[in-house]
């Protein structure tokens, strides 16, 4: 019987996202998950090794584990975006900076836009390589179950696309902006996208009202009222600062129009949000339609329709709704076909499988 533990960590400008897997066999016999809310733009740099310790302690430490029984630190990082940094590369040396006063370099892996894993070293020489490169290893990941579909992953403020083939990723950009021209990258998402983003106007007593550019409320405000998510799932900071209730999101959405709950029904805060949902599923309908168009070889050597596999925070109320507004029936997710118990951290558990069946050429 052969034990091997693997960490997964997917690093956001946001959200760090942790995977803990133990393989036997190399089956999955026992996994943790832990993810926590740390936006970048507000932290210091002595506060990201503490936020790394902090995960050590809640998913190695909390679950019997010794950090040095783990075998490797299999990694991906997008924090490199956030504007705490001058410049990504920045971003990306910090970042590896606080990674080695936690852990062993010799045991980080670093997913890279080629679809495979490098070294710390290498990692520090190709940095621009492994930038916002987590969407690879959960293609890989996935790949090693479905050989053929469509990955689509909905998170708190993005949306990727992946076509996957023979078990690999065949995306047509392989860095934010490439992916953002071919429509594999959608920048919006359940939680943290702003309301101008989506729409510029929104009904109000037979009118089409402009609304303000005041970062007033979020679409978390918006999907927390239609009961698309709950207050726990409601992790990133309020516009305001206060507490994620309905009485305060049905507040922060009537500032939009210049208004107050004392001066609008919940009602038509009620419509208003509705709208502004619609408009949001507008917008990523016409990003799969563009998807769809660009990469109609790939779908069409389907044999019935493609199939599409979706996983994240926003799965269920922005894209399973959306792929059958266009027809799209065959849909499954990432948990049911891998088994990783749940979607807001498909991307840890992804980095951390992912690593082990390539290091185990599987």
């Amino acid at each position: 019987m052969i034990n091997q533990i693997i960490l997964g960590l997917d690093i956001g400008g946001a959200n760090t996202k942790a995977a803990l897997l133990q393989f036997t066999d190399n089956q999955i016999t026992k996994s943790f998950s832990y993810i926590e809310y740390f936006p970048f733009w507000e932290k210091t740099l002595n506060e990201i090794p503490k936020m790394l310790k902090r995960i050590v302690l809640n998913i190695v430490k909390k679950n019997n584990y010794k950090l040095n029984e783990i075998e490797a630190i299999s990694i991906t990082i997008t924090a490199e975006l956030s504007d705490a940094f001058q410049t990504k590369k920045e971003g990306i040396l910090t970042i590896f900076a606080a990674l080695s006063k936690v852990f062993d370099t010799s045991k980080m892996f670093f997913i890279s836009n080629n679809n495979e894993f490098i070294n710390f070293e290498r990692a520090n020489l190709e940095s621009s390589s492994i930038a916002a490169a987590n969407w690879v290893s959960t293609s890989l990941f996935l790949g090693r179950f479905i050989p053929n579909c469509i990955l689509i992953d909905a998170g708190s403020n993005t949306i990727d696309i992946i076509p996957i083939k023979h078990s690999v990723p065949i995306a047509n950009g392989k860095d934010d902006i490439s992916r953002l021209m071919n429509h594999e990258l959608i920048y919006t998402g359940g939680l943290r996208a702003t309301i101008p983003s989506i729409t510029h106007f929104v009904p109000y007593k037979g009118s089409d009202i402009r609304i303000s550019f005041e970062k007033f409320a979020l679409i978390s405000d918006v999907h927390r009222i239609l009961g698309n998510i709950t207050e726990k799932e409601y992790t990133n900071d309020t516009a305001d600062h206060r507490l994620k209730s309905l009485e305060n999101c049905y507040a922060r959405l009537a500032r939009i129009i210049c208004m107050d709950i004392d001066s609008i029904k919940r009602e038509d805060l009620n419509l208003i949000a509705n709208f502004i949902y619609e408009k949001q599923i507008e917008l990523i309908l016409d990003e799969l339609r563009a998807f769809v168009d660009s990469h109609r070889g790939f779908i069409n050597e389907f044999e019935d329709e493609p199939l599409f596999v979706i996983t994240g925070l926003s799965a269920e109320f922005l894209i399973r709704k959306t792929l059958k507004k266009l027809g799209y029936n065959n849909i499954k997710t990432l948990e049911e076909v891998t088994n990783i118990p749940d979607s807001i951290t498909s991307s840890a558990f992804g980095i951390a499988g992912a690593f082990y069946y390539q290091l185990n050429n599987e």
